[in-house]
């Protein structure tokens, strides 16, 4: 059996964390472990932006390997961008093994909504480890995301397509 491990670094709370790995094994139907991880992570940092390169924490991430590993996904409290972009919720390898989700832009008055936001992009961001792309349904998780208002306009969950594309790859690790 494999595991999802869901680890962290730069001040996110263990509540949210211990949330998303039940949301992770509710949605995923594959055990989960947490972690914390001390990285140094220092060389993802652009110091004119103010924000830290997803693509460059991703291949920090590439180099922890965990026994049983399916997926890793860092759950990280600054904020993120890839080139091109003025921000990113996160970012996964495409059919890899990483992905890496800021709760920095998530953030929310409302606990609930802000765990609920957390969730959305953690399970979108895996849905793309496991080969998924973007949906055109925009209350499928694995809508496109570029502002807040689209991340609470989507559900948690996958539309029926895209579930059925995920159980059948999941079937492997089940």
């Amino acid at each position: 059996m494999g595991y999802i491990y869901l680890v962290s670094f730069g001040d996110v709370e263990d509540r949210l964390l211990l949330a998303d790995a039940g949301n992770i094994k509710e949605i995923f139907e594959l055990e989960v472990r947490v972690a914390t991880v001390k990285a140094d992570i220092s060389v993802a940092y652009n110091p004119e932006r103010g924000q830290y390169h997803a693509g460059s924490i991703l291949k920090y991430l590439s180099g922890i390997v965990y026994p049983n590993m399916v997926r890793l996904i860092a759950l990280v409290g600054f904020d993120l961008y890839e080139e091109g972009l003025n921000f990113v919720f996160g970012e996964a390898q495409y059919g890899g093994k990483y992905a890496v989700v800021s709760t920095y832009r998530l953030r929310h008055p409302d606990e609930k909504v802000f765990f609920e936001r957390t969730f959305k992009e953690t399970n979108h961001e895996l849905g793309h480890t496991f080969g998924l792309k973007h949906c055109e349904d925009p209350y499928c998780v694995m809508s496109f995301s570029n502002s807040i208002y689209e991340v609470d306009r989507k559900s948690r969950d996958f539309c029926p397509k895209c579930r059925r594309k995920l159980d059948y790859v999941l079937s492997y690790y089940r």
